[in-house]
Parts: C-alpha cells; sequence; structure tokens
C-alpha cells in the first residue's frame, strides 16, 4: 500500500495535471485573440497585439528582457489599451514564437525585422520600450531608425552603456560581480534542463502559492527533439552563462557572436548627445541592484531636462513592472498622455 506522503504526493499530482490541462485551453484561447506573426527579412516575427488593429497613430511597442518573452507585457497591456494605445508586444529573436535567425543575426537585423513589422502594419512612428536587454534594443532602434520613434520607455536598460555597473569597478569588486554571474546548480537544475514531456516543464515553474493556473508559463516551454525545454540554452546565446563567458562579453572578445555583443556595442551617451524625443528611464535603486547607474543616468537627466523624466523607485532589485506594477502602469500611461 502507498504510504500518507506517496498518496498526498499523488494527489498533488493529479491536481496539478488538471491545473496543465486548463492552463493550457487558456493558453490556447488567448494565442488565438492576441498572436500575430509576419515574415521579416531574417525571421518569421510573432508578437503579441491589443487595442484596434485600425489604430496607427497612438502606437506602443514593447521589447521584453532577457529570459522572457513578449507575455512580459501581458499583464498591463490593456491598460494601456484604455488610454487610447494600440499596443504590440514582440519576441525576439530565440524567445517565444520567433525562432533563431539561421545566421549569426545582431540587433541590427532584428531592428530590421521590427521596422520591417511596423512598415507591414503602416504604422509610421511609435512609443517604443523596453525591459533591461529589450531596453538596449530599443536604444539600437531608435539610433538606427530615429524617425520611426516618437517616444522612449527604458526600464533599467538602455538608458546606460551594458558594460558601465561593471567597469566602474575596483579589481576585486569586479571578480565578485563576474562570479555573481554563474548560476547555482539548482537555479541551472529548476530553468535550464531538458524534460520529458511538456507538462514536467510547466511544472519546473509552477508556483504553488499561486491559485492561477498560470496559463503564461506555456509561452515559455518549447520542444527540442524529444524533450522539452524552458530556459534551456538562453544564457549560452546571451554569453552570459557563467563568469568568463560575461567577462568575455564585457571585454569584447572575438569568441562573442554578434547577437551576444549587441548589447555591449549599444553606446546611450552618443546616440542621445542630440536627443529630440522624450524618454522615460525606470531606474531602480536597493543594495543589491545589479545593475547600479542611479549617478549615470542622473546626469543623462540632467543634460537633457526638457526631453527625459528619470523615475526612481527605492527597494527594487531590476525588475519594476513586476514589482512595482502600479509605479509601472501610472507613469507609462501619464507619459503616453504627454506625447
Amino acid at each position: 500500500m502507498l504510504s500518507f506522503k506517496a498518496r498526498t504526493q499523488e494527489a498533488d499530482k493529479i491536481k496539478l495535471e488538471q491545473t496543465f490541462h486548463k492552463a493550457q485551453d487558456k493558453y490556447d484561447a488567448f494565442e488565438a485573440k492576441h498572436r500575430r506573426t509576419i515574415k521579416a527579412k531574417n525571421v518569421d516575427l510573432s508578437y503579441l497585439e491589443w487595442g484596434a488593429s485600425t489604430n496607427k497613430e497612438f502606437v506602443l511597442v514593447w521589447l521584453h528582457g532577457s529570459l522572457s518573452n513578449a507575455y512580459e507585457l501581458a499583464p498591463y497591456a490593456e491598460e494601456f489599451v484604455k488610454v487610447g494605445y494600440r499596443v504590440l508586444s514582440i519576441d525576439q529573436y530565440n524567445s517565444g514564437k520567433t525562432l533563431l535567425p539561421e545566421f549569426d543575426a545582431s540587433f541590427d537585423d532584428l531592428s530590421e525585422d521590427i521596422k520591417t513589422l511596423l512598415d507591414s502594419l503602416q504604422i509610421s512612428q511609435v512609443v517604443l520600450g523596453g525591459f533591461s536587454r529589450g531596453g538596449f534594443l530599443a536604444t539600437n532602434f531608435y539610433q538606427l531608425y530615429p524617425s520611426y520613434v516618437k517616444g522612449l520607455i527604458l526600464e533599467d536598460g538602455g538608458s546606460v552603456a551594458f558594460s558601465t555597473s561593471y567597469l566602474k569597478l575596483n579589481k576585486d569588486a569586479l571578480q565578485q560581480k563576474l562570479k555573481d554571474v554563474t548560476p547555482p546548480d539548482e537555479i541551472k537544475e529548476q530553468y535550464f534542463a531538458q524534460y520529458p514531456s511538456k507538462f514536467k516543464a510547466y511544472r519546473s515553474l509552477y508556483d504553488s502559492a499561486d491559485t492561477t493556473n498560470q496559463f503564461e508559463i506555456l509561452s515559455y516551454i518549447r520542444p527540442m527533439g524529444e524533450q522539452w525545454i524552458t530556459y534551456y540554452g538562453q544564457p549560452e546565446y546571451y554569453h552570459m552563462q557563467d563568469s568568463l563567458h560575461m567577462a568575455e562579453a564585457i571585454f569584447d572578445s572575438p569568441n562573442v557572436s554578434k547577437y551576444a555583443s549587441s548589447i555591449i556595442k549599444v553606446n546611450p551617451p552618443v546616440i542621445f548627445q542630440n536627443l529630440k524625443i522624450p524618454v522615460l528611464i525606470f531606474d531602480p535603486v536597493s543594495t543589491d541592484d545589479p545593475i547600479p547607474v542611479y549617478e549615470e543616468n542622473k546626469k543623462l537627466a540632467e543634460s537633457h531636462p526638457q526631453w527625459i523624466t528619470h523615475i526612481v523607485v527605492e527597494g527594487v532589485a531590476h525588475n519594476i513592472h513586476y514589482a512595482e506594477p502600479q509605479i509601472f502602469i501610472k507613469a507609462i500611461t501619464g507619459f503616453l498622455a504627454k506625447i
């Protein structure tokens, strides 16, 4: 006979399997309503859309951060639709439903594909926003196609050069910061493993403290041969899987791919020298801030007081939209109202 513990575990598994099937149904319905894909130059570029497709004047485009996808903006998109905006949230290369290009594509290539998307939708100008890596991509897009951007929203990324928080450290502090990049084994096992079934991949990310079915998890799961993966291979794609590779990226080693080096090559102080559009910078500040660039953001904002709004959010390490959603929504809706 099964022990009480074994029976409880089996009951929990059956319950979670039922939740998984409900999540799959909700995910399929959400995808049918919001998923769009266009054939761009380098890939079939996939994205989520909210709001009237006839709205070509007031459009917000969002670019997600590392280890994320277009669903990043899903909890907040309807708030921006309420104030008159059409919202597009794009799956970047190797994320969500956008696959890897067949060559070593850079931020410039991805920016070109985003431009193709806007052209195909006959959208001439957008407010462009991004979180972390997505912020750097947004700044890169603005550098290449400034006439397409009437406002920038940069959430802890894209306003200061990526390497800044590393290179301003002394040798010992830099070594420790690089060492912290290498994830512990338990994190590797949870997020970067391979699973024999889609359900087990779902279970690896499921938060038992959350009573919803967490259907968004399914957007992170994809097949790989006979296995299922979530974030497997992503850190390697960014060339940031451990301290050695991060150091190679920061110091521009020839071993780094064009895509991985793209984030390092974005130089916001130079790009924003002749700034002529409004920019909203979200700057999280805390003792465990992985990208402490408050002083640099402050200096940038002071050099363009008529264009830059610098919002400091205390007590948040990096992800403001998750930690302080009301601050995130209020600031963006206010920013959109002024453009």
